[in-house]
């Protein structure tokens, strides 16, 4: 499994990849324009718990999305954004997002969520996790 960093300060927040593409990077950077204070509140939020972590985090902004499946949605305007708690200083992998329209969480997301987390952990116990960074972080 791959994942890419999305922010980076004491912790990383990555994201998990799908061949060349990172879905919540993909998310972040892309979709309406009436969306964009949205998507710039979520990339802070990324950048505050890479800084601080997640005992700083308000708890306005992040909502369990399965309590079973361990997997969270940090949450700005009607923007749902799923991730789940990583290891290895990876506070916060993110899998993919969605524009929330009802009062219910996106099943098929959280579902792919879950079977990430799954696989993430997997793959981290075998040696088999790589972490694609920015050209230039050596870390």
């Amino acid at each position: 499994m791959k994942v890419k960093v999305l922010a980076k300060d004491r912790f990383e927040v990555v994201g998990v990849m799908d061949g060349d593409d990172c879905p919540a990077l993909d998310f972040l950077q892309s979709g309406e324009e009436s969306q964009a204070a949205w998507r710039l509140g979520l990339l802070k939020m990324l950048a505050h718990i890479a800084q601080y972590g997640f005992e700083k985090m308000p708890a306005a902004w992040s909502h369990e999305a399965n309590k079973q499946g361990g997997v969270f949605e940090f949450r700005r305007g009607s923007l749902r954004l799923f991730y789940f708690k990583g290891a290895d200083g990876q506070i916060a992998v993110c899998t993919s997002g969605v524009l929330k329209k009802g009062q219910k969480a996106d099943k098929r997301a959280v579902s792919r969520a879950v079977a990430l987390r799954a696989a993430y952990f997997e793959a981290q116990k075998a040696g088999k996790l790589e972490t694609e960074r920015e050209k230039g972080d050596g870390t």
